[in-house]
């Protein structure tokens, strides 16, 4: 006699191999971010600048300008596109950045990897947790009687 699947869970099972994919793929992606931002700032030093201008409406067409003073005691000052710098940036706010030692104008902000630990924890654990109940939703054979 042929097995017959139960599809009494299939949508719940559904929900959470979807769900499971989805965070699973932010846990990684969000994991691949943080080490490439580690890699790009390797090696660099840090220091404390203060944004002196904002210019452009947008993220992606505006303008940063920060002065701030390097090892040595160098005074830089260094515009920047705002792309990759935090949404929530002020004029006269202090922000940490990092910066080429042969090219101080070349700046970027400083990306602290810490605080990309507790989403990908978050991510990772969604993801662990709907992959188990994907697997305890499965379709099982049902007994023939």
């Amino acid at each position: 006699m042929p097995k017959v699947r139960s599809r009494r869970h299939r949508p719940v099972h559904i929900v959470c191999v979807v769900i499971a994919s989805v965070t699973g793929l932010l846990s990684v992606v969000w994991f691949g971010g943080t080490i490439a931002a580690w890699a790009g700032q390797a090696g660099k030093p840090k220091a404390t600048a203060r944004i002196l201008d904002i210019s452009g409406a947008n993220r992606s067409s505006g303008h940063l300008v920060v002065e701030f003073t390097t090892g040595n005691g160098r005074r830089v000052r260094a515009e920047e596109k705002r792309r990759g710098w935090p949404s929530d940036v002020r004029q006269g706010a202090a922000i940490e950045v990092v910066y080429d030692p042969d090219d101080p104008s070349d700046v970027q902000p400083f990306q602290d990897l810490k605080k990309a630990l507790p989403p990908v924890a978050l991510f990772t654990v969604a993801a662990g947790a709907s992959g188990a109940g994907a697997y305890r939703t499965r379709a099982r054979p049902s007994a023939a009687a």
